[in-house]
């Protein structure tokens, strides 16, 4: 059994991973391409001049639709999913510069409210 100490500290740690970002401008690539060697196709090369930093920003996309890829920012927040058949595929996320590989990026806010259920779930 977990002492309640233990679950009061999860809930604080939880708490100040979540607001910690509250100020700080939501970044997400943002950019178009057609071919491999253009800096927005895969193989994806990062680079601060392609950074958005609009505040309106609480997701990242990337589409790849008949080989040409597109990054940008979301307004919605809709989680992390990916979709897609064959070379055409779209992929959402909710950390900052997540659309910037392959995978998805799965925040550390998240990975601590799992684990926080997993403790409350014990008891």
């Amino acid at each position: 059994m977990v002492g309640t100490n233990t679950v009061v500290l999860a809930y604080v740690l939880v708490a100040i991973l979540s607001v910690s970002n509250v100020d700080a401008v939501f970044k997400c690539y943002v950019c178009t391409g057609t071919t491999s060697s253009d800096s927005c196709s895969d193989p994806f090369t990062k680079s601060t001049s392609l950074e958005s930093t609009l505040a309106i920003c609480l997701g990242c996309i990337k589409t790849k639709i008949n080989g040409v890829v597109s990054r940008e920012c979301s307004p919605l927040a809709v989680g992390n999913w990916c979709t897609g058949s064959g070379d055409n595929a779209a992929c959402y996320c909710e950390s900052g510069l997540c659309n910037g590989s392959s995978t998805l990026a799965i925040s550390m806010t998240t990975v601590l409210c799992a684990a926080l259920a997993v403790v409350i779930s014990k008891f």
